[in-house]
């Protein structure tokens, strides 16, 4: 048996050049575009391409693939735990299926896509915020953090004029362009009601609770939100109307590659781990201005088995949270199937 350990454990992943050209195919890009060099608007946009064509998916985990062929099914949660490929082993699941998957299947992959432009990119891994939306200096949740549950990644290229935190697998909230790695950087999203912060802080946390022994200063990222209807500008400021929600926390120091299979194998597995207990797929749509159009279902006690399906965020969302465009589809795999194929361009054999 070949052992599991390697004395190269920040080799960095590279795609081929046909490779490259599937993947720019798969997210609508010109394949000419293959020989660009690296520079900010390359990387801005191959990742709203990437964002508007690649779902973050959590299929894998609860349909075994086998159970989408034959008669159709009920999805069971949680029921194909060892299904989600691992790292840039999602590459044919991504690209030639057309079909998603979670931060660390899809960074990785999306990582070496970037390096094999010329990019210099780091793997991180990221605290998630558990209180999305609210302010946690308000909030009765406080400052409620997860554990390592997400793989981001921080780009940058000879000549930069610094590193950028990009991410290719948030979903919901997430900043949808390159924002640069500088404490009190700021950015727009794709639509004047959304904006983003980067902060240079030690893990924000409650007064009363417990502090660490140690602690060193890490990075988190903070989408800004608005009233409903109320644009936004740069700066924001302490007079800006809204308030500011943290995404994610993390430290830039790059982590080996038999490193993120733990934390995979804890995120497929763990009975605490929050993939395992929602069905989500989700995806921006091209030329919304950042709109999203998400399908999710949790098992909750008295309700039906149905997927909702929503929009939100977009320039015609105006800032507003509320879900739009709702549809319901069948927690079974051949309805499901015929859904994900139509409206997210999955491929199925």
């Amino acid at each position: 048996m070949a052992s599991p350990w390697t004395n190269d454990p920040y080799a960095q992943a590279k795609l081929t050049k046909e490779q490259v050209e599937l993947y720019l195919e798969r997210i609508a890009l010109p394949k000419d575009l293959v020989d660009s060099p690296p520079s900010l608007d390359l990387l801005t946009t191959l990742m709203v391409s990437h964002l508007e064509h690649v779902a973050k998916d959590t299929s894998p985990l609860h349909v075994p693939e086998e159970q989408w062929d034959g008669p159709s099914t009920p999805i069971k949660l949680s029921s194909a735990f060892t299904n989600m490929p691992e790292s840039t082993g999602a590459f044919d699941r991504v690209v030639r299926q057309r079909k998603g998957a979670f931060c660390f299947a899809i960074n990785a992959t999306f990582a070496a896509l970037l390096r094999s432009f010329g990019f210099r990119v780091s793997e991180l891994v990221g605290r998630a915020f558990k209180s999305l939306g609210n302010d946690p200096t308000v909030h009765e949740d406080g400052w409620r953090w997860g554990t390592l549950t997400h793989e981001l990644l921080v780009a940058d290229w000879e000549g930069a004029a610094g590193r950028w935190l990009v991410d290719g697998a948030w979903g919901p909230w997430s900043c949808s362009v390159p924002i640069k790695l500088e404490s009190g950087a700021q950015t727009l999203g794709l639509n004047p009601y959304e904006a983003f912060e980067v902060r240079h802080e030690v893990l924000p946390l409650d007064a009363a609770a417990a502090q660490p022994i140690d602690s060193l200063a890490g990075w988190t990222l903070y989408r800004f939100i608005p009233p409903p209807d109320t644009p936004l500008s740069l700066p924001l400021t302490g007079s800006t109307t809204g308030h500011f929600s943290p995404q994610f926390h993390f430290h830039p120091l790059s982590i080996p590659t038999t490193d993120f299979q733990l934390y995979h194998h804890f995120s497929v597995s763990h009975e605490l781990a929050s993939f395992t207990a929602f069905f989500l797929v989700t995806k921006l749509i091209p030329g919304t201005g950042g709109a999203r159009r998400s399908l999710m279902y949790a098992d909750k006690p008295g309700e039906g088995r149905r997927a909702k399906v929503y929009t939100t965020g977009g320039t015609e969302g105006r800032g507003s949270l509320q879900g739009r465009d709702v549809e319901w589809v069948e927690m079974e795999t051949g309805p499901m199937k015929e859904y994900l194929r139509q409206e997210f361009g999955f491929g199925f054999t």
